[in-house]
């Protein structure tokens, strides 16, 4: 068996993305937020975004879910290393997701704030709820961990710092996850979790990177993302340069 076969290289394209959004509704699940009241008899799919590395393509994810009638949730870095959230370019990006209905919260970063201790989470996820809000004009009430760990999953309180936390126990308990981290379905298909009967409370976690036009590895997809990051940042500098009268001259330019 290849590893194509093996890790589903082909399911991580916008192709399928929008077959997968449409199986979930074909199989009777609606989708719902973190703060929506549970109930039991309902089926329902909590489907989330960790904006990890290219906004821009939670964008496209985005418009494909909003064309299919559905809303997600999409939790942005305050601290990214691979984007600047209060870059104008990403700011527009963040405007258009909410303007298609889509909820927003924080994808909280322990490890930029060296935390150590529970107790330590109120005061930090306040301080960068109230900096998301103040600067972007929105009401976040939810949070995920950014690159969890050991010490993040241990921590299983329903809210720290006034927000709900996604990994609670209280979901761990009443939802089933399915992940796309890495590129690849970490526990069971997202296909056949979808199909399994059995399955009434559902949480899909996914990530912009993973997903592409065209069936790459998952590692390919993710050099092919800080390319596209790269060259978009070269346009930009190279253009601006140009737009001020001034050169940036190549070896093979006159």
């Amino acid at each position: 068996m290849t590893n194509s076969e093996k890790y589903h290289f082909d399911d991580f394209t916008f192709d399928n993305y929008k077959r997968l959004i449409e199986l979930a509704k074909e199989k009777g699940f609606q989708f719902i937020l973190h703060k929506d009241k549970f109930e039991v008899e309902r089926k329902d799919v909590i489907w989330r975004h960790d904006v990890e590395f290219e906004p821009e393509l939670s964008l496209k994810m985005a418009q494909i879910e909003s064309e299919a009638g559905v809303k997600a949730t999409y939790f942005f870095q305050l601290h990214s290393e691979y984007y600047n959230i209060f870059d104008s370019f990403y700011k527009e990006i963040f405007k258009k997701i909410k303007s298609f209905g889509h909820h927003v919260g924080l994808h909280f970063d322990s490890h930029y704030w060296n935390i150590k201790e529970e107790a330590q989470l109120d005061e930090y996820i306040k301080l960068d709820k109230q900096y998301l809000e103040c600067n972007f004009g929105v009401e976040i009430d939810t949070f995920s961990f950014h690159n969890t760990t050991p010490f993040t999953q241990s921590c299983l309180s329903y809210q720290y710092g006034g927000l709900i936390n996604v990994y609670s126990s209280f979901f761990k308990e009443h939802y089933n996850y399915c992940s796309d981290s890495l590129g690849y379905w970490r526990y069971d298909r997202l296909e056949d979790v979808l199909k399994d009967k059995n399955v009434r409370h559902l949480q899909v976690l996914t990530h912009d990177g993973n997903w592409r036009d065209d069936v790459l590895s998952p590692r390919k997809r993710l050099i092919n993302t800080m390319y596209h990051h790269a060259d978009r940042l070269i346009k930009e500098q190279i253009e601006g340069l140009h737009a001020q009268g001034m050169l940036c001259p190549d070896d093979n330019e006159d």
